[in-house]
């Protein structure tokens, strides 16, 4: 998918701009934006899917009731997670997500908060792991991680290690690709 920013403007409703073209309004007929990040919801975040399929579901079988039940679907979790106007980073760019901390007056209540907003990833991370993972997506060495968290560096290495084979990566670069593209 093309970089992509969304907003939601006062009145709630969810604007796009791809690229360099102008900014759109999003709506149902937006085939393409809905059909890549329904699939980046499906395939990533499980628990938001499971949630925002009981919350929109269609209500018969239609064409159309389903094409309104999966915008809504869209609609809410950009709402969620993307919804503040920004031009530092794009919101979706190539694969990666960059979530927003969006003000919600429901924020610290919401029941759906770390399901639709926020969403877990697939992978479940210890404390520790998070920690390291962290430190070296921001671009630390071994060696600073280690001596930043008072730990061997061998130790730092193991834990990396252990976050390769977690999350199926093939070496240190795949690892960042992964924490990044599942929002780890």
């Amino acid at each position: 998918m093309e970089a992509i920013e969304f907003r939601v403007s006062p009145d709630g409703n969810v604007y796009y701009k791809q690229g360099k073209a102008n900014e759109k309004r999003l709506t149902r007929f937006c085939k393409g934006i809905c059909v890549e990040v329904l699939g980046i919801i499906h395939e990533r975040f499980s628990g938001a899917w499971a949630r925002l399929k009981l919350l929109y579901k269609p209500k018969n079988n239609s064409s159309a009731a389903k094409d309104v039940a999966a915008f809504s679907i869209v609609e809410r979790f950009i709402r969620c997670n993307f919804g503040e106007h920004d031009l530092l980073t794009p919101d979706i760019d190539r694969d990666i997500l960059h979530f927003e901390e969006v003000r919600c007056p429901l924020r610290g209540i919401c029941p759906d908060e770390n399901i639709i907003c926020k969403p877990q990833s697939l992978y479940q991370l210890t404390p520790a792991e998070k920690e390291v993972a962290s430190l070296y997506l921001d671009g630390y060495t071994f060696d600073w991680i280690a001596s930043k968290l008072g730990k061997s560096p061998s130790t730092v290495k193991q834990q990396l290690w252990k976050l390769k084979k977690k999350l199926g990566a093939k070496n240190c670069r795949e690892i960042i690709r992964v924490l990044r593209v599942h929002n780890i």
